[in-house]
């Protein structure tokens, strides 16, 4: 031990007398490491980390898979009749849950906000084992009858904030949805519902879904899944077991559910697709998330990304540990020549490493903290209430103590090695050649064809990502964003009835209209490039009645001027107007790709076609006009099939997106705006106000994230790079000075010796762009899922980054070749 300390001054002294190679060799690891820590928190939040519950690891998500006869809410949802089947007959859990995260406005003290519930069944709480901090959670009998217990639980961090942390709001009431909900506990810090990444702030009972979901009763409709299920396993019972357990439960819910009054007109090719379903069962301890699909794939992109600098970073040290070593091999030689052993020497330069490391560690910590502070920035939304944060917890420390000391003997080991095996008599002799022989140039030059290999790798994948998001941001979306605005608003939750949802939005459409400033107004319940969808399934008038239609389309409701509003132009017939309203004929507007697809060759002015794909569905809905083709879902999308109706027409209220266009700035207008929805309705909140070219820029926030990274992480590959060939061959040409004299002594001319170094420098560059392309083009098939516009193979792209590292390190190589030619032969000479 006391070996070792002395080991650890010595190494602390030895850093402090080379502050440059310290400097360079800290930065170097820390930028690594750094980067490495902040992706790594992000994936850990989002991906890996195990919700903080009782014995996470038995949890379960089950969800079934195959053709579905009815609506989808979401992914992986279930109806609330089959959970009620499975809660009560399948034997393979300790417990059955089911939640459905939904914003509801809450209303306390005079103000009212947006804010995130969690739906839950009466027995959330006791199946994931999370308490109370004050009062009590929800129990089974809160949830016995439908619409019988208005009680609600908030989310710790939502007291403190919205309720200042006051332990007597326990029995009192907040309004949620337009209906007071008594409170009856604050749930134990921590705990934020089951949607990762976004914290749920209230949550209440199923059994008041009419109040919670307005519109709808689903607690008896079979035909809509809604709600995901998790389920806690029994001892014993692993995945596979429940799995083989619930399907033959799920079989007889199928079969009971193909009689039932709902398929009488169901074709034979649905019910047969429906029966042949399959119930999945897979771990649920990780909860679920809508960030995931969004950023999953990309995080582990840029993973591999980081990994990849960190191990240029290890490679840039090792070499300047050997060019380091080199300098000492004397005192190395003299230690050996007195007793020391090679283990002790060996220790010693160990610890030198590991003493860097850890201090790289430290610092990378700091910079990781705050690289995740500044990408947070490229996944909050003003209405994500995000849980993802850039503090630093136990798993992070451990990651990033883990890679310091894999760092250390990556960079360290090697150059530990080869410094303790000098040829003692020529070295004490202060002849060239022992600890710097030529197997010693032949690793530092592999390490520099390698850094040149990875760093093109990178360089390639940055052109890739950078290309893929210019083509999405110069892509024409089909619409103008410029001086255009949009914003939510619904009045659902606070009890106002379809006729009074469509009578506030003419009124709001009208206000706004007269405003100075604003040139047009419309809204739709489907906000363009939002990352939201609605599809469903539909019969064109002309099609063989007899057999399942596979038709379907993209869905939006709209107010008259929507097109106009948005710009878009209307190719045949004619726009909504306040006409089509209930009672008038059912009209609908399609766009370009939705006529060329069901009536090619044909005007589809006048055709029909009807809602539902069951053989004998009425077709009487009239196409009135075809509107030209423009982004629904989101920008990469390839443009789908569309399908518009009036909002007047619909039965059913529906929340609405407004869009504003304006003769001037927009954000000039904001204040205007929500003065105008209070006049209406101060307890309405409004939601989602930004300019659409924001939108669409959050509509990229996955796009961006990788390109930008990606950007940076190769600059930075190629700057240690060039840094390490540039040590190498500086190296070199300091180590062959006497060659190189006794050359231009005997009339080697100085573009004879400029070439002599370059030749080395054009074939290290070459090894490692010949490797870096074969590496790219093999890696290709990994990301072209993340790139749009643009071949992961694209020949301009390797070209480009080919030509242009190779350039640069080419040019880290002249000036030490420069050097060389500038060379006095008789000091040379003279001194050796």
């Amino acid at each position: 031990m006391n070996a070792l300390w002395q080991d650890f001054r010595f190494a602390l002294r030895s850093l402090a007398t080379a502050p440059v190679f310290t400097a360079v060799a800290l930065l170097s690891l820390a930028l690594g490491i750094g980067a490495n820590t902040a992706i790594f928190s992000l994936i850990d939040q989002l991906l890996l980390r195990s919700l903080p519950v009782r014995d996470p690891q038995q949890l379960v998500q089950i969800y079934a898979r195959g053709s579905f006869y009815g609506s989808n809410w979401g992914s992986n949802t279930m109806s609330y009749p089959m959970y009620r089947d499975f809660r009560d007959h399948a034997t393979v859990f300790d417990g059955l849950l089911m939640r459905r995260q939904q914003t509801v406005s809450v209303g306390h003290a005079g103000q009212v906000e947006r804010a995130r519930a969690e739906i839950v069944s009466g027995n959330y709480f006791q199946t994931l084992g999370v308490n109370a901090a004050y009062g009590r959670t929800l129990l089974p009998e809160d949830d016995d009858k439908p619409g019988a217990h208005p009680v609600a639980v908030l989310a710790y961090d939502y007291w403190k904030a919205r309720f200042g942390g006051q332990p007597d709001i326990i029995g009192r009431s907040v309004v949620i949805n337009d209906l007071p909900f008594t409170v009856i506990g604050v749930i134990a810090n921590g705990f934020s519902g089951m949607e990762v990444g976004t914290a749920a702030q209230v949550f209440a009972p199923i059994a008041m879904q009419d109040r919670m979901l307005p519109g709808r009763n689903l607690l008896e409709d079979r035909r809509t899944r809604w709600a995901n299920v998790f389920g806690r396993l029994k001892p014993g019972i692993s995945v596979v077991q429940a799995q083989a357990a619930v399907q033959p439960l799920f079989n007889q819910i199928l079969e009971a559910e193909v009689k039932e009054k709902a398929f009488a007109k169901a074709s034979k090719e649905d019910m047969d697709a429906f029966l042949r379903s399959r119930m999945n069962v897979t771990p649920g301890g990780t909860g679920t998330s809508s960030l995931r699909s969004d950023f999953g794939p990309a995080l582990w992109v840029l993973l591999a990304l980081v990994g990849v600098v960190l191990l240029i970073a290890c490679a840039n040290v090792a070499n300047l540990q050997l060019a380091r070593a080199s300098a000492r091999q004397k005192e190395v030689a003299v230690r050996l020549a007195i007793g020391a052993s090679r283990w002790q020497i060996m220790r010693q330069l160990l610890v030198e490493s590991g003493v860097l490391a850890f201090a790289a560690g430290l610092l990378g910590l700091l910079l990781g903290q705050v690289s995740t502070s500044l990408l947070l920035g490229l996944f909050r939304t003003d209405e994500s209430h995000m849980t993802i944060t850039s503090e630093l917890d136990a798993r992070v420390l451990l990651f990033t103590f883990g890679i310091s000391i894999l760092v250390g003997a990556l960079f360290g080991l090697v150059p530990a090695v080869q410094a303790t095996h000098p040829k003692l008599a020529e070295t004490l002799k202060d002849q060239a050649g022992s600890v710097t022989g030529g197997a010693h140039s032949r690793f530092r030059k592999a390490l520099v064809a390698a850094q040149v290999t990875l760093s093109l790798m990178l360089l390639i994948g940055a052109g890739l990502f950078v290309n893929s998001l210019y083509n999405l941001k110069t892509l024409d979306p089909g619409f103008r964003s410029s001086r255009l605005l949009v914003f939510g608003a619904d009045p659902l939750p606070n009890g106002y009835s379809p006729e009074r949802m469509r009578e506030f939005y003419r009124t709001l459409h009208e206000r706004l209209s007269a405003l100075p400033g604003i040139e047009a107004v419309s809204s739709a319940n489907m906000a363009v490039v939002s990352g939201d969808n609605w599809d469903s399934g539909l019969t064109i008038e002309g099609q063989d009645p007899s057999r399942s239609n596979d038709a379907w389309a993209f869905q939006n409701h709209l107010t008259p001027g929507y097109f106009r509003t948005l710009g878009a132009e209307i190719k045949a017939g004619r726009d909504f107007t306040w006409a089509d309203r209930i009672g008038s004929p059912e009209v609908a507007m399609v766009n370009e790709t939705f006529a060329k697809e069901y009536f090619p060759g044909q005007n589809p002015i006048g055709r029909h076609v009807g809602m539902g794909t069951d053989p004998g569905t009425k077709t009487d809905i009239e196409i009135v006009g075809v509107v030209s083709d423009f982004k629904y879902k989101d920008m990469s999308e390839k443009i789908g099939r569309q399908m518009f109706r009036p909002l007047a027409q619909m039965p059913f209220g529906l929340n609405q997106y407004f869009y504003v266009r304006t003769s001037g700035e927009p954000k000039a207008l904001f204040g205007t705006i929500r003065n105008e929805v209070r006049k209406l309705d101060a307890n309405l909140p409004i939601y989602g106000l930004r300019t659409v070219g924001e939108q669409v820029e959050l509509n990229l926030a996955t796009q961006r994230l990788v390109a930008s990274l990606s950007a940076c992480f190769g600059a930075l590959a190629t700057l240690l790079a060039v840094i390490g060939l540039y040590g190498v061959m500086a190296y070199l040409v300091g180590r062959r000075s006497r060659e190189i004299g006794i050359r231009m002594a005997l009339g080697a001319s100085e573009g004879n010796v400029v070439w002599m170094i370059l030749r080395e420098v054009l074939l290290l560059i070459g090894i490692g762009v010949a490797l870096g392309l074969a590496g790219a083009l093999s890696l290709t098939r990994f990301v072209q899922a993340q790139l749009f516009g643009v071949t992961a193979s694209d020949p301009r792209v390797l070209a480009v980054a080919a030509i242009g590292l190779a350039g640069i390190a080419l040019l880290a190589g002249y000036i030490p070749a420069r050097r060389a030619a500038n060379t006095d032969p008789l000091r040379v000479l003279r001194y050796e």
